[in-house]
């Protein structure tokens, strides 16, 4: 016999019907009775997760007048001891399974604390007053400020300078009506911190801090580089040396490379064609920019000056993504030369780092990447790096590539090529670090192609041989890769 499922969580009724199913329930054992005007249908060990979890259900339903204020008004959900704080007219904590809520005495909701389910919630104005303005002695009421600065430089970030003087235009009134004057002298000073117009020392978290000293950086972004730098830094990585003196082995796999390069960004041309730009410098009347494109990449790659040049400071690491752009983008004035992109940009629905937030965030990236061994670990991170960032308005991708190769080369180790029938996996890597927070298969994926590029690419005829063999030319599905 079926029976219908009931809520987790279940509260006296208003009516008498409503009071005598809840009866026959309990009678039945379906029920039992948690706390004072609270049943539960789940087993007893999961009571106090279901609690936890329906706190705002069971708030509406016992406390429709209440105000969720101070963290819990920031965070929406209990705190790490479990308390989820509310504005009443007394002060008293009410003790359930896995949940206390604690009231807290204080002024009732204004006009513009917005609804939430059956009761109110302090406005963003209104709760950040309130989490600056507790004493130490209540400091478990607030959430900690490294938190608060963070919100404030996050809401700077995307809504810009204007949202944050309209939040302390309100928050002045708040103050002034509430006498919350404490918080309001607090809030200020974070804010004018921010805006670059106050002390920079009155903020303390490292995000907050950056943005008031003319930094700033995403910091998504850098929890992503600090995750691949976390498992590169004693990751024991294969490093295959490129023993071969031959010129024509250097000029041939450089060549590869730049077509390569191209043709997972689409540019794409037959092999015969870029061998015709490259080797004869016949530029196509139809596509002459695509073909300087070619040219451009195959310029920096066959230098053999410019790929053993690694960056020893924040300000060679600039110079070399200047110098390297400008010459990989010298046909292409829209895509700035040289110069960080002036706009958004982003790859299907992927948004990259915003244009304010570049340079902090590459300077940040670039201090993990010194603390990284050189060689493959080093390699791996660079191209990763501008890859995330994406500092460019076009051209990122092949940048990220040369970076990394260079990181290889200079070390004497073997480049890494990233042939068509390769490209999933290529981007599969980076989507798994950038969507999923898993460095691992973007590591094994270089790791591999560090693996298969490591061969010999002359006399060209033999090599190109080999690479159609081993289906390099392919596209992704149409057939798989032989190592």
């Amino acid at each position: 016999m079926l029976v219908d499922p009931l809520p987790p969580l279940l509260f006296p009724g208003k009516t008498r019907s409503d009071r005598s199913w809840l009866a026959r329930l309990e009678q039945s054992g379906r029920i039992r009775r948690v706390a004072p005007r609270l049943y539960s249908s789940v087993p007893a060990s999961k009571v106090p997760e279901a609690v936890r979890s329906g706190w705002s259900t069971l708030v509406s339903a016992l406390f429709p007048g209440a105000l969720l204020s101070h963290r819990s008004a920031l965070e929406y959900r209990p705190s790490p001891r479990g308390e989820i704080v509310l504005t009443g007219t007394t002060n008293r904590e009410l003790l359930y399974p896995g949940l206390t809520l604690r009231f807290v005495r204080g002024p009732g909701p204004l006009d513009d604390d917005p609804p939430f389910l059956a009761f109110r919630a302090s406005s963003l104005s209104r709760a950040l007053l309130e989490n600056l303005q507790v004493t130490r002695r209540r400091a478990d009421l607030a959430l900690p400020m490294e938190d608060i600065e963070k919100r404030l430089e996050e809401l700077v970030a995307v809504k810009g300078e204007p949202e944050l003087n309209r939040l302390r235009d309100r928050s002045r009134q708040i103050a002034r009506d509430l006498g919350w004057q404490r918080g309001y002298e607090r809030l200020v000073g974070i804010i004018a911190a921010l805006l670059g117009t106050g002390d920079a020392n009155r903020v303390t978290s490292r995000q907050a801090h950056a943005r008031a000293v003319g930094s700033p950086y995403d910091s998504p972004r850098l929890a992503r580089l600090e995750l691949l730098f976390g498992s590169l830094r004693h990751c024991p990585l294969p490093e295959l040396v490129d023993d071969s003196s031959d010129s024509a082995h250097f000029v041939n796999k450089a060549f590869f490379d730049a077509y390569f390069s191209n043709y997972i960004e689409g540019t794409t041309f037959e092999v015969e064609e870029a061998e015709s730009i490259v080797f004869d410098g016949k530029i196509p009347d139809a596509r002459p920019t695509d073909a300087h494109d070619i040219l451009g990449t195959h310029a920096i790659v066959a230098d053999p000056n410019q790929m053993r040049s690694v960056p020893a400071s924040f300000h060679d690491f600039e110079r070399l993504l200047a110098l390297r752009h400008r010459t990989l983008m010298a046909e292409r004035p829209e895509a700035r030369p040289g110069r960080y992109k002036d706009r958004p940009n982003r790859a299907g629905s992927t948004f990259f780092v915003p244009p304010e937030l570049v340079r902090g965030t590459l300077e940040n990236g670039f201090a993990l990447y010194q603390d990284l061994p050189p060689g493959m670990a080093r390699a791996i991170f660079v191209m990763f790096l501008v890859a995330e960032v994406h500092p460019f308005t076009d051209g990122n991708g092949r940048l990220a590539r040369i970076m990394m190769n260079a990181e290889l080369f200079s070390r004497g180790l073997a480049t890494i090529i990233i042939p068509n029938v390769y490209r999933d996996d290529y981007l599969g890597g980076l989507r798994a670090l950038s969507r999923r927070e898993r460095a691992e298969p973007l590591i094994a994926m270089l790791v591999k192609a560090h693996q298969f590029s490591h061969r010999r690419y002359a006399p060209y005829p033999d090599a190109l041989k080999d690479l159609r063999r081993r289906n390099w030319f392919a596209e992704p599905g149409e057939a798989k890769l032989v190592v």
